[in-house]
């Protein structure tokens, strides 16, 4: 435990913890304006500026990121710290004269007049990176960021080039301090007017919240019955509640990796992206089968559930892995064919195999997903470790790789096992 003492009271602190979390666990006010306790501290605002004395030296730091150490002396009210906060206030009624929280915050350090100049009345963001690290953190979306630098820099989409990736949580308006950010009903209104026509993702879905629903009421989510029953079983918003972005995150199960984030069936993967899905191996089918060529479906030629789709070829071995769902081709990894290894360096992500538009969307719902998907992996990584050890007596995963271990016959039998047809 540390030591310290905080407008003259001696408190004790676990290692790491931040000033910002002593200051409140002891109910002593401090402003913020970019802090979330669900997000990683950021410190742009300066408003939790405090002074901190030690060995009789003193300098204001930012209380939400800097944590807390022995023996030192903090000021959460003197003279420095108010004056510094008077200045950011002006600093922010300059950039954003119209915004009431920060007009309040004025009014409460005593602000009355402001030396600076007002560039924008319009402008209403202050850069305070609520709404993009929601999206990174929370939602996992990784939809808008800052762009641009110096005084140019604001919060966009890539390339200012609409989204694919936003969906239409609302995370990022719920966080955002001064309702700059306005996500949430340009998304919606851009998918009622897309060529996905009926068969649309729901939000909830979309979030990790439920396994499967297509939106039947145009995305006026106000109407759905579903976005009503997710008010009512968070007191914050869903995607704080759930956090969809740790879903997205590897799990480590043995010498495998797993992601629960998406939907499974026969060790390929699938990720909905609005009317389409795209393809993949998951890491156990690329390290059991390894992948020295690849061969694939042209483009615009139809694949059938169960039936093979992909064929892997490793040293004098081969494999075939079968469809998840039936549909065309519509786009082909294109790094793929000059860069096979790719499946197994990264399975999930630039190893991608395909993209395609599945005959009904409502055959997603027929995969594994989330808990179960998970189970399904871990019993079948059991299962496979009993069969390698009865097969070769190995107890883990060969170092030359299994292509390179097994002999034929027991090749054979391993893609049967844990790769078989419909």
């Amino acid at each position: 435990m540390v030591t310290l003492t905080m407008d003259g009271k001696k408190v004790e602190a676990e290692a790491g913890t931040t000033l910002l979390e002593v200051a409140r666990r002891i109910s002593i006010p401090i402003p913020t304006l970019c802090y979330h306790p669900d997000l990683t501290p950021y410190g742009s605002c300066r408003l939790c500026a405090v002074e901190v004395i030690h060995n009789g030296e003193s300098r204001l730091v930012t209380a939400c990121n800097f944590p807390v150490r022995q023996e030192i002396d903090v000021k959460t009210h003197s003279k420095p710290v108010l004056r510094a906060r008077r200045v950011l206030a002006e600093l922010l009624l300059a950039r954003c004269p119209g915004v009431k929280v920060i007009q309040d915050l004025a009014t409460e350090l005593g602000v009355k007049t402001n030396r600076f100049v007002t560039r924008d009345e319009s402008n209403d963001c202050i850069l305070c990176g609520l709404c993009t690290r929601t999206c990174h953190e929370i939602v996992g979306a990784d939809a808008i960021s800052f762009t641009e630098r110096g005084i140019t820099r604001q919060v966009n989409t890539p390339f200012r080039i609409d989204s694919d990736t936003c969906v239409a949580c609302g995370a990022c308006e719920y966080a955002c301090p001064t309702g700059a950010i306005k996500m949430e009903l340009e998304t919606m209104r851009k998918w009622r007017t897309s060529e996905a026509g009926t068969l649309r993702y729901c939000r909830y879905m979309r979030m990790g919240l439920i396994d499967f629903m297509v939106c039947a009421n145009g995305y006026q989510c106000w109407r759905c019955e579903v976005d009503q029953a997710m008010e009512d079983r968070f007191d914050v918003h869903p995607a704080f509640a759930v956090k969809p972005a740790l879903a997205k995150r590897p799990i480590a199960i043995d010498d495998f990796t797993f992601i629960p984030g998406f939907h499974y069936r026969g060790h390929i993967w699938v990720e909905p992206l609005h009317a389409l899905v795209r393809l993949g191996a998951d890491d156990f089918a690329s390290k059991l089968i390894g992948a020295d060529d690849i061969q694939l479906p042209p483009p615009g030629e139809r694949i059938d559930s169960g039936l093979p789709f992909v064929r892997m070829t490793s040293g004098d071995k081969e494999a075939e892995l079968s469809a998840p769902m039936g549909g065309t081709v519509v786009r082909l990894n294109p790094d793929i064919p000059h860069n096979p290894s790719l499946i197994e360096m990264d399975p999930y992500g630039r190893g991608w195999l395909m993209v395609l538009k599945p005959d009904d969307l409502e055959l997603l719902s027929g995969l594994l997903h989330g808990k179960w998907a998970k189970d399904w992996f871990s019993a079948d990584v059991r299962r496979f470790y009993h069969w390698l050890k009865g097969e070769t007596g190995e107890e883990g995963l060969p170092a030359n790789g299994l292509p390179g271990t097994l002999d034929k016959t027991q090749w054979e039998k391993m893609i049967n096992s844990f790769f078989p047809m419909k």
